[in-house]
């Protein structure tokens, strides 16, 4: 019916070799090579590297130690450590005013220093300590820092961050 046509291809001469097949050898030969000498070599190259380091994190619960117990001041103990607290405003308070009230306690006849971002007061401790004033704060978050300083050369700082946004809550 249909005549069978065969493809048939001359063989090579003896001693020739296609290219294809003598570049695949070469190839094959090169890459053998590479990888002997990194498995022979390769440790011995590393020591020349630079060190890395990577930072370590823990993700345990820090360990709390027993309270010790705080010896109490007693009569001859009459030198107090001088400090300076904020009482008004609280801690990231969301303020509507420009104006915020900063108070607060210190040792008594102390110069107290309100240092907010747009101005500063200076005003003197009454005689239980207590201070009080105003700053100017802008827009956004306000870093408010009280400095009391003590005639004796004593310096005591705070610092508390309110945000200040003229918008209307309800």
């Amino acid at each position: 019916m249909f005549p069978v046509l065969l493809a048939t291809t001359k063989p090579l001469p003896l001693g020739i070799m296609n290219k294809d097949a003598l570049l695949a050898t070469f190839i094959g030969f090169v890459v053998g090579l590479v990888v002997t000498g990194l498995v022979l070599y390769g440790p011995g190259l590393t020591k020349n590297f630079p060190k890395i380091q990577f930072p370590k994190f823990s993700f345990s619960l820090p360990k709390f130690s027993k309270a010790t117990p705080t010896p109490t001041s007693t009569a001859t103990d009459t030198k107090k450590e001088h400090t300076v607290t904020i009482e008004s405003p609280l801690a990231d308070a969301i303020e509507q005013e420009d104006k915020v009230l900063v108070s607060g306690a210190t040792s008594t006849s102390s110069i107290v220093v309100i240092s907010g971002p747009v101005d500063e007061v200076v005003i003197e401790a009454n005689g239980d300590g207590k201070y009080a004033g105003k700053v100017t704060v802008s827009e956004g978050k306000n870093d408010i820092t009280v400095t009391s300083f003590l005639q004796s050369q004593a310096v005591a700082t705070q610092t508390v961050s309110v945000f200040y946004t003229p918008e209307e809550w309800q």
